[in-house]
């Protein structure tokens, strides 16, 4: 019986397999997630960096065929401005990932999770008018969410904050945010590779559980035509906030 693959124990290779699943429906269902579900529990079976890496990988293919299916209702200016911040920071993060202890790792994953997850619980992220922003304001945005997303692969919780402000909700905000997370990846995905951080295990875990990722993605896609938003949603971020508590509580234990 074949124990180890590619490098990877076939019982981690399940348990990947299991995570992106259940991540890859979040991101169908809600339009955001993927990584800020998947990496703090990838943390928990892989090291930081490897949990990164795949991440990237199944969220660029998640965000592109959620972006694709929603592309008429992707929002053009905010996509533009807050990619150009994400692509301009990004080598920053990717300098964090590849100098910063595995333990430093988890703790930026959890921290940024439960900041995200707590912010999304409180009843103030709910606003009833959408707002404005200058150019700047929301390429810095992006400049956040770049640096968070070479670095710990969880770029959603900035990206998430803005949108909310906007307005945005249902096919403009899962179209949006999917078209700058495909984007960011890309272009994340070059970057991560000039520094050195890709390695065959993350890439091997990848293509070992692309068939999961996609029927977690298929079958959220269906969800989100029959469930409320706004009660799934709420399910999601405690579902963060639970795996972010994990991933702090793993880089002291």
């Amino acid at each position: 019986m074949i124990t180890v693959l590619w490098g990877l124990h076939v019982a981690t290779i399940v348990e990947i397999a299991l995570i992106v699943v259940a991540a890859g429906f979040v991101q169908a269902s809600a339009g955001f997630g993927f990584a800020l579900l998947a990496v703090p529990l990838l943390t928990l079976v892989v090291a930081p960096e490897t949990a990164v890496v795949i991440a990237f990988l199944h969220g660029t293919c998640s965000s592109l065929l959620t972006a694709g299916r929603h592309h008429g209702h992707i929002e053009r200016t905010d996509t533009r401005r807050l990619s150009i911040g994400a692509v301009l920071a990004m080598p920053l993060g990717a300098l964090v990932l590849v100098t910063a202890s595995p333990e430093v790792l988890r703790i930026l994953v959890g921290v940024a999770t439960c900041g995200a997850a707590t912010w999304m619980l409180l009843p103030h992220n709910r606003v009833p008018h959408a707002r404005s922003f200058t150019a700047p304001a929301t390429v810095a945005v992006g400049a956040i969410s770049g640096v968070l997303n070479t670095a710990v692969a969880t770029n959603g919780p900035p990206l998430v904050v803005y949108l909310r402000a906007r307005g945005l909700h249902g096919d403009s905000f899962r179209a949006t945010i999917s078209a700058v997370f495909t984007i960011s990846n890309v272009v994340g995905l070059f970057i991560l590779l000039v520094a050195g951080a890709i390695h065959t295990p993350a890439v091997a875990a990848f293509l070992l559980t692309l068939g999961p990722a996609f029927l977690g993605w298929f079958f959220g896609n269906h969800a989100a035509k029959r469930l409320r938003t706004s009660h799934f949603v709420r399910m999601v971020d405690v579902v963060l906030l639970v795996s972010g508590l994990l991933a702090i509580t793993r880089a002291f234990f």
